[in-house]
């Protein structure tokens, strides 16, 4: 990995203020507060993404604190961060992980999305909830670590990533250059709950052929595409229904759902072809070749042999078992703070707790906001979670830091 100090000087000097600014904000205000209102102040819009700035901003940040840092450079204005604080003895690895891009913010917004407002105990922006929120809480929690010394073991590892609102490309990233792992923390907003799964998705285009014809002639031919598509989406009807007899210990069962519909060659003309997207959320363990054998068996049955399925993206899913002893570890310390008795519970998005999990890192989902509000108007996050965040999180790094 290596540093950014890319795009001119004049950018850089740009880039080293906000860091310097970012970092004399927070020491003089403190909490994860005003470190979430730095981070809703930086447009990390993806696409383009742009999370360079983002994450250079955190770097001044974090290494006011004690923390190595590095950015890692993914070009285009996109990049990573990697803060690293070792403990005073050896022992595991603790991973907390956020993404730092959001998604566009579209619709009519009762105050800047860029610009993060408090009011009646919320905090207002875009990211927010998803997941700037967790990325500050993180990052305070971390520093009051330091503060009290820095971890009594092993190492404390902040990996905020790239891309995760569209291909993934920064957390693929961190991983091919990583270094062993052993638990991790992904900030997604869980409302503070331990979520322990998630399922995944396989996006697929399904492409319909038929025979053209004049739309001034009945279209009752067999060969239509318009009514192989209806028989099509009766299929995914039927195949549903199928699915829901699937059961897991956690997640609810797979679900496909039509996203996309395109046809058209002329205002007077039935089109020979009709694309759809599928967005198809799969149980763990599921692979891309099991979900387009599943598809063309459910088409074959309805009489539909010749439809084409194109992958589009496919994110498995990701779990831990309810049983491993880190669940019941981070379900103690989450009691500890709340004082009643909290249960393993899904992550009903997808996530990057697979990529984690695959590289045999330990992984539970926990973090401040509430899903319904992430990609909304007006997304918004509870300050009181934001607080609760930053009190899992710093016992949680002492329960496995020591």
């Amino acid at each position: 990995m290596e540093r950014v100090k890319a795009g001119g000087e004049r950018s850089y000097q740009v880039a080293r203020y906000r860091r310097e600014m970012g970092q004399v904000m927070c020491e003089a205000q403190g909490g994860s507060l005003e470190i979430l209102k730095g981070l809703v102040g930086i447009d990390t819009t993806n696409p383009p993404g742009r999370e360079r700035e983002a994450a250079l901003w955190l770097e001044g940040l974090l290494e006011g604190h004690g923390f190595l840092c590095e950015v890692q450079d993914l070009g285009d204005g996109r990049a990573n961060l990697v803060a690293v604080a070792e403990g005073r003895a050896q022992g595991p690895e603790l991973l907390l992980n956020g993404h730092l891009d959001v998604v566009p913010a579209m619709g009519q917004w009762s105050a800047p999305p860029f610009k993060a407002v408090v009011r009646d105990g919320k905090v207002y922006g875009r990211g927010s909830c998803d997941m700037k929120g967790g990325v500050a809480a993180m990052c305070q929690a971390a520093i009051r670590v330091m503060e009290k010394g820095g971890p009594g073991k092993g190492r404390l590892k902040l990996v905020f990533v790239a891309d995760e609102e569209c291909s993934n490309l920064g957390l693929r990233a961190y991983l091919r250059e990583m270094e062993e792992g052993d638990f991790a923390i992904i900030g997604e907003p869980t409302g503070m709950e331990v979520a322990v799964a998630h399922r995944g998705v396989s996006r697929d285009y399904i492409d319909i052929y038929g025979e053209a014809h004049h739309a001034a002639l009945p279209d009752t031919k067999q060969n239509s595409s318009i009514l192989k598509t209806a028989q099509a989406i009766v299929a995914i009807q039927t195949m549903n229904q199928e699915l829901e007899g699937w059961r897991h210990e956690i997640l609810p069962p797979p679900g496909i759902a039509v996203t996309r519909l395109e046809a058209y060659e002329k205002d007077n003309v039935v089109p020979g072809k009709v694309r759809m997207l599928t967005d198809f959320r799969l149980l763990p363990g599921m692979e891309k070749e099991e979900v387009s054998r599943f598809l063309r068996q459910g088409f074959s049955r309805a009489g539909l042999d010749k439809v084409q399925i194109t992958s589009h993206f496919y994110m498995p899913g990701g779990e831990i078992p309810v049983s491993d002893s880190y669940v019941a570890r981070m379900l103690k310390v989450r009691g500890e703070i709340s004082g009643s008795l909290h249960r393993p519970q899904a992550f009903d998005a997808s996530c990057e707790q697979c990529f984690l999990a695959n590289a045999g890192i330990k992984t539970i989902i926990c973090g401040p906001g509430n899903l319904a509000q992430a990609h909304t108007v007006d997304e918004y996050v509870e300050i009181s979670q934001l607080e609760t965040a930053v009190m899992f999180y710093e016992r949680a790094i002492r329960e496995i830091l020591g």
